[in-house]
């Protein structure tokens, strides 16, 4: 999650993001009929033998995994499998994956390789076929999840030539997760009634706070907006998006792909912020801010808009549970509170915030010799579907046993019994919260234990107001963007700080525009459409 690595408070939460995990393909067990019923001889006669479990082996990353635990006791009763474990640690992962691959001892699955590697073991074939008509009818719930972020077809990005080879991974609260929020206190103290609808009234807000005192200590201390510096894509992103410009992503208009660094909207979005600089608006350390100096300043209480994370404006028992901004700001001020928007609207009617694109890596990859044994692939897939999907498997493997282990509190969370109240008492009990896959984490469901009942509809409503303007090409392997990004990143962040502060005037920005292209810009955008022409026209 490149873009935002300033923003710690997303970052602890994107659980298992980037790293490999495999499953060992030595162990006996299934067989090559793509039935997958999980049968140990219920409803067959009474003289027939049980079916032997199958074997299914799982990687355990954390040192967390316990074969008596309830919830893998649980799963391989109702699955009829046995479950075992090959332990190693996340930074070995990777390492491991490729000794075993060039042994030719290839793991029953593995996760997340990014793109670029993805299609590098696409080339060794090593990676089975995965049928998307059996992803769909046992993973239903995983299909769906899918399909709420990446549209009607959510496969787009790990097809290759008519084919799939992963079960794609998401970071789904990634794709509409900034927003901007104003001091809504701070709103009613200079007189405004509404948060800002258009770029206007945002103007208005942010000159008030800047010389209105609204923090009320009779000093002019305030500022309407900072951001980070160091990033072109977070910084301000809102007055970009009023003018349908967004630096640094590749977007499609029109079956073009476009660079929102040299679009023309670019050129008046810096027009309004060296304005806004100009007239005091903009914190003038936004240039050297990191994301430690952001959080320093809202929560000072010196800054009056902000764009963030969503759940950061909310009460953190909303959605994440542990201690917000909303929180702490609260407790220094009791009339406190943000109102957020998705974005303000430009003169056309623009509006948006660049936020990720949520296939951050490729998925779930399963060895190439399970191409011959379908069941055991589907049996996988119930595991995956099982664990991450369904209440009572998620349930028992997160939490233990309703009435045993724990009991919805009366917030409609998650509320641990005696003893198991104590951290070493559910250690022991094996609850530790182990996943099975460690991907597929659907936030609304999750977080639906973690949540208090009363806010859950304020957090979906407040989420709801997101842009979803993501790059949309971010997935695929771009040789020559990679050998040009970095250069062109730090050229357009340079000569952009440069028109916000008036370093230079506007009157160049055909110029730049010129030699961003020369930089090996115009080699960037030509090799960028040929990728959208080739796998999502």
């Amino acid at each position: 999650m490149k873009k935002k690595g300033w923003l710690s408070l997303a970052l602890a939460i994107a659980l298992t993001a980037t790293l490999l995990s495999a499953c060992s393909g030595n162990n006996n067990g299934g067989n090559s009929s793509p039935s997958a019923s999980p049968s140990n001889s219920a409803g067959s006669s009474e003289s027939a033998s049980p079916e032997a479990p199958m074997k299914l082996t799982f990687w355990d990353l954390d040192g967390t995994a316990v074969k008596s635990s309830p919830g893998v006791t649980a799963l391989q009763q109702k699955l009829n499998i046995e479950v075992d474990y090959i332990s190693t640690t996340r930074e070995a992962m990777k390492e491991k994956l490729n000794l075993m691959l060039a042994s030719n001892d290839i793991p029953d699955w593995w996760k997340e390789p990014s793109f670029p590697d993805y299609d590098k073991l696409l080339q060794q074939s090593v990676a089975a076929e995965i049928p998307q008509e059996l992803v769909e009818q046992y993973m239903p719930k995983y299909v769906a999840w899918l399909k709420r972020y990446l549209g009607d077809d959510p496969f787009q990005y790990v097809r290759r030539e008519g084919k799939i080879y992963a079960l794609p991974v998401i970071w789904d609260i990634g794709i509409d997760g900034l927003q901007l929020a104003f001091r809504e206190d701070w709103l009613k103290k200079v007189g405004i009634a509404k948060t800002p609808e258009t770029l206007e009234e945002m103007e208005e807000a942010l000159t008030k706070f800047r010389n209105d005192d609204p923090d009320g200590n009779g000093q002019k201390d305030t500022y309407g907006i900072t951001s980070a510096g160091d990033n072109i894509e977070s910084m301000m992103s809102t007055v970009f998006g009023a003018f349908d410009a967004y630096p640094n992503i590749f977007r499609e208009k029109d079956g073009k792909i476009v660079r929102g660094d040299i679009e023309p909207g670019a050129k008046q979005a810096l027009e309004v912020l060296n304005r806004w600089y100009k007239n005091e608006l903009i914190d003038p350390e936004f240039v050297v801010n990191k994301g430690n100096n952001v959080e320093d300043k809202v929560l000072g209480g010196k800054i009056g808009a902000i764009e963030f994370y969503w759940w950061a404006f909310l009460p953190g028992s909303a959605f994440l549970g542990g201690e917000q901004w909303y929180d702490k700001l609260k407790a220094q001020n009791p009339d406190f509170a943000f109102s957020t928007t998705g974005g303000v609207k430009g003169p056309d009617g623009n509006w948006g915030i660049s936020q990720y694109n949520p296939a951050f890596a490729s998925g779930v990859m399963f060895g190439k010799q399970l191409e011959q044994d379908q069941a055991k692939m589907i049996r996988y897939m119930q595991v995956f579907e099982a664990t991450q999907f369904e209440p009572d498997s998620y349930e028992a493997m997160n939490f233990g046993i309703e009435g045993t282990h724990w009991k919805r509190s009366d917030k409609g969370t998650i509320e641990f019994l005696p003893p198991y109240d104590n951290e070493d008492e559910r250690k022991k009990a094996g609850i530790v919260a182990y996943s099975m896959a460690g991907s597929f984490n659907d936030y609304d469901f999750q977080t639906s234990y973690t949540s208090d009942e009363s806010l859950r509809q304020l957090a979906k409503d407040t989420r709801a107001q997101g842009s979803r303007v993501i790059d949309i090409l971010a997935p695929f392997s771009k040789p020559i963007y990679n050998e040009n990004q970095d250069k062109l990143k730090q050229f357009t962040l340079t000569t952009y700080i440069d028109f916000i502060t008036g370093r230079k005037s506007l009157n160049e920005f055909d110029g730049f525009v010129a030699e961003w292209k020369k930089m090996g810009g115009d080699k960037v955008l030509e090799e960028a459409q040929q990728i959208y022409d080739q796998y999502l026209k």
